[in-house]
């Protein structure tokens, strides 16, 4: 079997998820291609894929345009074959806050009108090296706002990395579900 993984990256986690599937796919005997879908130098065919995973991070409440586009000139391929969006964002990394993150993935899929195979909300990561003044105090007064963590102020990576292999194990096995 061949994946495609196809993603977009605002900070590194979501590129870390992306080459964490392929890597997953590839142990299972598999052929994996990760493809940043902000490239101008090169394009990835999705008919050379027999099932194509798209992985987007969530920043302002979307997720970013270069993978909305690409999935809106891809569409009727991506239709074809299995596909799993996995979503990630901060939202999902709480249970208080789960809810937002699967209202991210349902706008993203409905402003383009698509409806993947499979859907996964992934918890992604805090990067305070990443980020200026102004990004601080919404991290922590809007982002994180009413959520305990013992230090704001310190990276920290919400992946739940044998969840996410689970279900790439799964997707991989059968498609949907």
């Amino acid at each position: 079997m061949n994946v495609l993984i196809a993603y977009a990256s605002t900070e590194g986690q979501t590129r870390k998820i992306a080459n964490f599937i392929a890597d997953r796919i590839q142990r299972r005997g598999h052929k994996a291609k990760v493809f940043d879908t902000s490239s101008t130098l090169q394009d990835a065919d999705v008919n050379e894929f027999d099932k194509v995973i798209l992985a987007g991070s969530v920043h302002q409440q979307k997720h970013q345009n270069c993978l909305e586009i690409y999935v809106a000139a891809k569409r009727k391929k991506l239709d074809a074959r299995p596909t799993l969006f996995v979503s990630v964002s901060l939202a999902a990394a709480f249970t208080d806050t789960q809810h937002e993150a699967k209202r991210y993935m349902n706008e993203f899929l409905s402003e383009l009108g698509w409806q993947p195979s499979r859907m996964l909300a992934v918890a992604g990561a805090v990067r305070h090296d990443e980020y200026g003044y102004y990004r601080e105090q919404i991290l922590e007064h809007v982002v994180l706002d009413g959520i305990h963590l013992d230090d704001v102020r310190e990276d920290r990576e919400f992946t739940d990395w044998r969840a996410l292999a689970s279900a790439v194990d799964e997707f991989v096995s059968t498609g949907t579900c």
